[in-house]
């Protein structure tokens, strides 16, 4: 929460709007250099924790590449299924920030709120964005779906909030509150960007290299750094074919169809990968099977 009052203040003091388009633009780039890295040790993990031929970097850089172009290719195709598409995925991925707040139910209602809250007071302007992301007017469609559902999230959503503090996770439990506040109060893509950037990301990162016992600079930059410039190249190069009339329109649909295409493979490959390896392994114990 003061990292939204802080930029609020610095955008009120310089006189950007901060539902603007250069407030947007940079919301959008910083979601790319501060959010996308998260997911720059997927492969690394997938092979700390399977084994067997699909852990070969080949394999699951085939089973990412594939992932990613199947959910540009419904980009392409059908824009509005996408982004629905992609609003379910961050749901389930971002009910992982809040482990410990009780059932899944408690969890993903909190992931939900957080998507659904800016169409409390900003239900235009995410009209104006679900527009154009996918370049369709029916995607207010999904705007009103949020809209629908909202009520019974924020309710859901505080309830969660609350098992998490008396679950002694107060960190968590002000994190969700700061988030969603932010979501409500701030323009969608900047509270969107605060959460992301700042809790989202970094949390999932820490976990990473933990869980890989990376503790040193030098392990994990080698590994970081290309990764992450590739997923720029992606950016750049979605922003070069999504042809938008506004240049921060541009920049909005490369930011988020990257997210997506890039979330899509975070979320599944690991799965994939470890149910591939439980096939082998069931082979490797029973060849006549």
């Amino acid at each position: 929460m003061l990292g939204a009052l802080v930029l609020m203040l610095v955008g009120l003091w310089l006189g950007v709007p901060l539902s603007g388009p250069t407030a947007t633009t940079l919301a959008c780039l910083a979601l790319l250099v501060f959010g996308l890295p998260h997911g720059t040790l997927d492969l690394e993990l997938i092979r700390a924790h399977s084994s067997g031929p699909w852990t070969g970097m080949l394999a699951l850089v085939s089973i990412y590449l594939a992932l990613a172009a199947s959910m540009y290719g419904l980009w392409r195709v059908e824009p509005v299924m996408a982004l629905a598409a992609f609003i379910g995925i961050a749901v389930v991925h971002f009910s992982e920030d809040w482990q410990g707040a009780g059932s899944v139910l408690l969890r993903a209602g909190l992931a939900l709120a957080l998507l659904s809250a800016p169409t409390l007071f900003h239900r235009g302007e995410l009209d104006t964005i679900f527009i154009g992301l996918t370049d369709r007017v029916e995607a207010t469609i999904v705007t009103d779906a949020l809209m629908l559902v909202l009520p019974i999230t924020i309710g859901v959503g505080l309830i969660a909030v609350a098992s998490l503090w008396r679950a002694g996770r107060r960190t968590q439990a002000l994190g969700g509150l700061a988030a969603l506040t932010a979501m409500i109060v701030l323009p969608p893509i900047l509270g969107f960007a605060l959460y992301f950037c700042l809790f989202h990301s970094p949390r999932h990162f820490h976990e990473s290299l933990t869980t890989l016992s990376w503790v040193n600079l030098r392990q994990w930059w080698g590994v970081v750094l290309p990764l992450s410039l590739a997923a720029g190249a992606v950016a750049a190069l979605i922003f070069g074919l999504e042809l938008r009339t506004a240049l921060p329109d541009r920049v909005m649909a490369a930011s988020f169809m990257t997210l997506s295409i890039l979330t899509v493979p975070h979320m599944l490959a690991p799965l994939i990968a470890a149910r591939l390896s439980r096939q082998d392994t069931l082979l490797i114990a029973n060849p006549t099977a």
